[in-house]
């Protein structure tokens, strides 16, 4: 497969993105299919993978109670292990900081935990159950942020 290419989802990116999103958050985590999608008042942007004309990793942030919020962060899992969604991660991440938002608010399971902890990223709470596994409260603030 050739090297995927980070970038800036389009409009026309996004049936691949909630194919690949649903795919991985409902049948590994058993998400609802309609909790996955982010509402358009929540200002969503989103940054994709893609590699071989198709997508193979997706992330989103948006704003909530005044908040930057990033998530929905999926890597086609027979793609996982090559370093896809770190060099997703880092190129969604510091496009927010480049907008400048300069602490990004974020609920992760536990591999994107050790991701994000390597950028600079803090743990703010206990893990909390969330469908099948937990997540962990987590703030990345610009000024902390390594790549």
């Amino acid at each position: 497969m050739p090297e995927a290419v980070m970038r800036k989802a389009a409009r026309a990116d996004m049936r691949q993105i909630m194919r690949l999103q649903v795919s991985a958050f409902t049948g590994e985590q058993r998400i609802p299919a309609g909790d996955i999608a982010l509402p358009d008042e929540k200002q969503p942007q989103w940054w994709c993978a893609e590699a071989g004309g198709r997508i193979v990793g997706a992330v989103a942030a948006w704003r909530e109670d005044g908040q930057a919020h990033w998530g929905r962060f999926v890597v086609d899992p027979s793609l996982r292990g090559q370093h896809i969604g770190t060099r997703l991660a880092a190129h969604s991440l510091e496009s927010l900081f480049a907008q400048g938002i300069d602490q990004i608010h974020i609920d992760a399971r536990e591999t994107t935990v050790k991701i994000l902890c390597a950028m600079g990223g803090r743990i703010t709470g206990a893990p909390v159950p969330f469908y099948v596994g937990t997540v962990t409260p987590m703030v990345l603030e610009k000024a902390r942020y390594r790549a």
